[in-house]
């Protein structure tokens, strides 16, 4: 019998499910390529809540004190800063150590949150673990980025560890090696593997868009969806969008995400009551499957909603976040100058802005041909990560003493930790 792989998957821990979902896409495509067993590690209780791969299992770690927009919030064990991340750190050793991974898969920050990855490296490297990089296309604006890799030692810890690393985007879209200047030994181990769609199998089996509709209590005529992906900054994009002129015969639907305080939630859906033309929705798992059934959508731009309005073909109007990062800003941008999107900075966000898109729609006013853009980033990665599992020798030129020396002296790491916290 062939033994198992094993794939471990470090997920970002940030304020929304955005990293944990698209982990979770990319565990499906490689176990239905070749069953395997899979350990998913995040700070995001709500994993759990996502259909998971057979053979999946998950650790949750405990959250810091502060969300990774800088917000304070009560540590979910009452330790410290410090306190807590030690002990994300152990759990993440410990974990590692026992399940003896093939190879490691790691969203977005080489040596994890607060570098608390970089106390496993040492027993990957002995266990023979290959690790990966997985990004999305766009990070932040180039300046920015280069800063905080500079600032993290990002570019020298892949060139110690890392054995590839995996760009969800299309560099026709967006080159992701050249925007962020990235150095040649690093750009000789990228590959980019188109954007993740991550329903193209549900789409491939026949379904009765009438009947989903009935499931989600929603009427039938024209649909204009207002995507807010978590939704904790997304109230002004909700108002707007319920505010808004729709066209005769258009039901508005509002999904508020799961992250949307209940206060906020409360007056949306007051707004809703007794309107025949609007609806709100509260957290529905894998929301962007509602794309395929609407006519119009009007979405923030983060990456997993951004990939299904691309593989639906929607129309699309994207109302970027533009702080704390300007991911979306970007991302929505470069799309648009392929005319695969409209974008609408949220500076000029308005119910008049949206009335006046929802209506060109209905008019049937001609948009230029979008170019194409590859989407088939979950059908590409089995072969990538076949590629990395047949890589021989080490990726680390440099020895595990010196990385020890940097990374794992535990008083110097407290102190910084809790200057850290009280910063």
């Amino acid at each position: 019998m062939k033994k198992l792989r094993r794939i471990a998957f470090y997920s970002y821990d940030d304020q929304g499910l955005g990293h944990v979902r698209r982990s979770i896409a990319i565990a499906h495509a490689l176990s239905d390529a070749q069953p395997s067993s899979i350990l998913l590690m995040a700070g995001a209780r709500e994993a759990s809540l996502f259909r998971l791969p057979e053979g999946t299992d998950t650790l949750a770690l405990p959250a810091p004190a502060t969300d990774f927009n800088g917000r304070r919030r009560a540590p979910s064990l009452g330790l410290d800063m410090a306190g807590t991340l030690r002990v994300r750190a152990g759990a993440l050793r410990s974990a590692l150590a026992a399940f003896e991974p093939d190879v490691l898969i790691v969203d977005r920050l080489p040596l994890g949150v607060h570098d608390e990855l970089a106390a496993s490296f040492g027993v990957l490297r002995a266990m023979g673990t290959r690790l990966v990089l997985g990004l999305r296309e766009v990070l932040d604006d180039p300046a920015s980025v280069r800063a905080e890799w500079d600032h993290a030692g990002a570019l020298e810890t892949v060139r110690r560890n890392y054995h590839a690393i995996w760009v969800y985007g299309d560099p026709a879209v967006y080159d992701t090696a050249v925007a962020y200047d990235m150095p040649a030994d690093v750009r000789a181990i990228i590959r980019y593997s188109g954007y993740l769609d991550r329903h193209a199998r549900e789409r491939s089996v026949t379904g009765d868009s009438a009947s989903r509709r009935r499931e989600l209590g929603l009427p039938d005529g024209r649909l204009a969806l207002c995507l807010l992906g978590g939704g904790e900054d997304g109230l002004r994009v909700a108002e707007a969008f319920a505010r808004a002129r729709r066209p005769a015969g258009t039901t508005g639907v509002v999904v508020t995400g799961p992250f949307m305080p209940s206060d906020q939630r409360a007056r949306l859906a007051e707004a809703a009551r007794g309107r025949d033309d609007l609806a709100v929705l509260g957290f529905v798992p894998d929301a962007e499957l509602l794309v395929p059934l609407a006519d119009d959508v009007v979405a923030m731009g983060g990456y997993n909603t951004t990939c299904e309005i691309l593989a639906s073909g929607a129309r699309a109007l994207i109302v970027p976040r533009t702080k704390p990062r300007r991911e979306q800003l970007i991302r929505a941008r470069a799309l648009a100058a392929r005319g695969a999107v409209d974008v609408l900075h949220p500076d000029r966000l308005s119910p008049e802005a949206l009335s006046e898109w929802l209506a060109a729609g209905v008019a049937g006013r001609a948009r230029p041909a979008s170019a194409p853009i590859d989407l088939d980033g979950l059908g590409r990665l089995p072969a990538l990560l076949d590629e990395v599992l047949a890589l021989t020798g080490a990726r680390s030129t440099r020895s595990a003493a010196s990385e020890t020396k940097r990374f794992d002296r535990p008083g110097r790491r407290d102190a910084e930790l809790a200057r850290s916290a009280s910063a």
